[in-house]
């Protein structure tokens, strides 16, 4: 009997073969066009996916077994969604088919709502659609930071210090690289606790890109600027400096010995608060969906302020939705699209971009102007088994304009000498004009609820390991899923 059911199980075993580590990668375009699809959703299993990046392109893992009777599914908003069997090789170039609604075809209530009927559906289903149970959530989170010196200048206009003069302003200022960037990337869980803010994080694996040439320049400028400040100034002196009606005063001591212990200081700061830069980060993004009640993306606790329009209708992964447009009313800023299941009245997803310049209101006056150049981002929600809905993507690009025009003055005064106290002056105007363009994206992977003592037993560990990385490192992160990097990211290096 023992032989038999061997034999019966090498048979099962021989007509099922089983998948394990698969990697799959390639790009996803448009038949007809071929223009690459941005945000692609690719699903294999149950509740595993991944989704493409802005330029359509993807890499997943499989990381548990399949057969190959199983497939990968790629779906995107207004094409036909294509399934490819796991066990034969998968095209590197995946192409859909753009796909019409037919209403005719399609079951519609013979109640007919307004748009604004189906925002007012939105937000009376919100509890319901949108899980606030214990969750634990495996997420890979991007941030890229670029910034850019429209102008940067200090126009020389008087100094006592003999050293200091025009053409050593000009130079140390010419030392200073017109463009800078890094990136942060992170895989890890955050746990999701109902009606709290501050969730908990735990960091499994990270790195940095960034050109430590930048930095080196920056270092360069200091280094210049205090061997002279060492060769005019007295140790015993203290520098008075103001901008305008402004002015505060420092010790040369202090700001020699800041100079000298500067990277460590950099180094120290750094990991020590790498943890927390990153769980503020993700804590931002979470915070932002549309149904927190104090969400920057306020389009349905606030719908009163935008005016909707019903666009038309589209398939998301099987859902029947509405397309919604909106735009903004009067205290707002935002226009963009929402996609609402017909049935239940849940956002699958929102795109939103500001229409125009968002001034901020922390200061605009006295030679300073700070305003959002571009403030747009893109959610995107998946059903669960239990018919509740879950963060799958969000992306968000905050990009702002720093300008400054101020008069900077820096006088070094000592009360240990006879006579008056102020021995030496430097005089500029500041002129600055800085574009920083901030993205951020985070896709969650998997989702399960935990229970409040899994919660509470959670224990954060703040030290974190970062691997730096000068160029982009392609095996840092073989073998795990996260968003595929855009082509800026691997073409960036300090070389």
């Amino acid at each position: 009997m023992r032989k038999k059911l061997q034999l019966l199980c090498s048979f099962l075993v021989i007509g099922v073969t089983y998948i394990q580590a698969q990697t799959i990668s390639g790009k996803i375009i448009d038949e007809e066009t071929q223009a690459p699809l941005p945000y692609t959703t690719i699903k294999y299993g149950e509740n595993n996916g991944a989704i493409s990046n802005e330029e359509g392109d993807f890499n997943i893992t499989l990381t548990k077994q399949y057969t190959e009777k199983d497939s990968v599914y790629f779906s995107s908003i207004g094409y036909a969604t294509k399934a490819l069997p796991l066990g034969k090789d998968i095209d590197t170039l995946i192409v859909l088919k753009p796909e019409a609604v037919e209403l005719s075809s399609v079951y519609l209530t013979n109640e007919k709502l307004t748009a604004d009927e189906i925002i007012d559906r939105v937000e009376e289903n919100l509890t319901k659609n949108y899980n606030k149970d214990y969750t634990k959530n495996r997420f890979f989170m991007r941030e890229s930071f670029n910034q850019y010196y429209k102008k940067l200048n200090f126009q020389y206009k008087k100094s006592s210090i003999k050293e200091i003069t025009k053409g050593l302003i000009d130079s140390m200022i010419s030392t200073i690289p017109k463009r800078t960037a890094f990136h942060n990337e992170t895989l890890g869980d955050f746990y999701a606790k109902k009606d709290e803010a501050n969730n908990k994080v735990t960091i499994l694996k990270t790195s940095k890109l960034y050109n430590k040439n930048q930095e080196v320049s920056f270092e360069g400028l200091q280094d210049k600027f205090m061997e002279v400040l060492n060769k005019n100034v007295k140790k015993d002196s203290y520098l008075k400096i103001k901008s305008g009606l402004f002015g505060t005063k420092v010790s040369v001591d202090s700001i020699v010995n800041t100079a000298k212990n500067s990277e460590e200081i950099k180094d120290n700061y750094e990991q020590n608060n790498y943890f927390f830069s990153r769980k503020k980060s993700l804590t931002a993004m979470v915070n932002r969906l549309f149904y927190e009640e104090d969400s920057e993306v306020n389009v349905i606790h606030k719908s009163n302020r935008y005016d909707f329009v019903l666009e038309d209708y589209v398939f998301i992964e099987d859902n029947f939705c509405y397309v919604i447009a909106f735009t903004p009313g009067r205290f707002e800023d935002l226009g963009g699209k929402l996609y609402i299941n017909t049935e239940d009245f849940a956002v699958l997803r929102i795109d939103y971009k500001n229409t125009g310049l968002i001034y901020d209101k922390v200061f605009n006056m006295l030679g300073v102007n700070i305003n959002h150049m571009t403030f747009k981002g893109t959610m995107i929600f998946s059903k669960s088994t239990d018919n509740t809905y879950r963060l799958k993507y969000v992306s968000h690009i905050n990009g702002r304009s720093f300008k400054l025009d101020r008069p900077l003055t820096v006088i070094e005064k000592n009360k240990h000498v006879k006579g008056r106290r102020k021995q030496n002056e430097l005089k500029l105007q500041m002129q600055f004009n800085i574009i920083d363009l901030n993205k951020k994206e985070l896709i969650v992977f998997d989702n399960k609820k935990v229970t409040n003592h899994e919660y509470n037993a959670i224990k954060e560990t703040k030290k974190v390991d970062v691997k730096y990385f000068s160029s982009y490192n392609a095996d840092f992160w073989k073998g795990y899923n996260i968003i595929e990097p855009n082509q800026a990211i691997k073409e960036f290096t300090a070389f």
